[in-house]
């Protein structure tokens, strides 16, 4: 293995091993939270709240190389339409108002996902071609030369796999309005934690598509675990938790008015005032 670290560490190898390391960093958070581990409901240590965090880190990250690689896109642009105008050539094909991501396809794409595809081709291209750029131009050009040049050249063939990479990808990432926190109001819920308590626990909400996760807490002892129905009694923006009731605590004709969306808001209204 140890040909292997120094490949996978040396330069410029080693950039790519670094966003590497981030990227899986991030992924590991999110299946962490995925599964809905106990571990997570316990209260004793805060991995999702260390994943949230990592995750807004990485989307920064991402959002900061975005807006670099546009604004070089388009410096890069000007300089070419002003040397077009100079030289009395049209200059409509150096423009790039879609913005070179957009050109390349990531367009609609999560920085999350377009990153870290774009993180693994440049590094496993780096990998795989520094050793014979060196072998091949290591007598005729520096070192640092070669492994500059060829980083340069895999980040940007990087860039344009995962840009083709991603466009099957699209229909998956298509933005759905989520319900509004009113119309949740009387619904029921499955509990996907393995308890649910005054302070944490997490449910799921089916809505016909993808459905969606929803932080939940119960202030009266229960017996909710995982798989079980709850009803959604109010929302507490200021914890931004959802307040649940265990439906098999409802009276029968109470279970009977779930079926209408306006009488199981209602029923939610009042028994989140008792």
């Amino acid at each position: 293995m140890t040909p292997f670290f120094d490949a996978i560490l040396a330069f410029p190898t080693a950039i790519f091993t670094t966003a590497m390391g981030v990227v899986l960093t991030y992924w590991l958070f999110v299946i962490i939270g995925a599964v809905g581990i106990d571990l997570l409901d316990g209260g004793h240590v805060d991995f999702e709240s260390g994943g949230k965090a990592l995750g807004a880190a990485f989307e920064g990250g991402g959002k900061a190389l975005a807006g670099t690689l546009e604004g070089g896109a388009k410096a890069a642009g000007e300089a070419l339409q002003g040397g077009g105008k100079a030289m009395g050539a049209h200059d409509h094909d150096a423009h790039v108002d879609g913005g070179i991501l957009s050109t390349l396809g990531f367009a609609g794409i999560p920085l999350t996902v377009s990153v870290s595809l774009v993180s693994f081709f440049s590094w496993f291209l780096s990998l795989v071609a520094t050793p014979p750029a060196h072998a091949a131009l290591g007598g005729v050009l520096p070192s640092w030369l070669i492994s500059s040049a060829v980083g340069l050249l895999c980040f940007v063939a990087g860039l344009v796999i995962s840009g083709i990479a991603v466009r099957p990808l699209k229909p998956v990432f298509v933005a759905r309005k989520a319900p509004g926190r009113d119309s949740l109001m009387g619904r029921v819920c499955t509990i996907s934690s393995g308890g649910v308590t005054d302070r944490n626990g997490h449910a799921t909400f089916e809505d016909g598509e993808a459905g969606f996760i929803l932080n939940v807490v119960c202030s009266k002892k229960n017996g909710l675990k995982r798989g079980d129905p709850a009803l959604v009694l109010s929302y507490d923006a200021q914890r931004d938790v959802y307040e649940v009731e265990p439906v098999d605590w409802l009276l029968p004709e109470e279970m009977d008015q779930l079926r209408d969306p306006a009488r199981a808001a209602a029923l939610a209204r009042a028994r989140a005032r008792t």
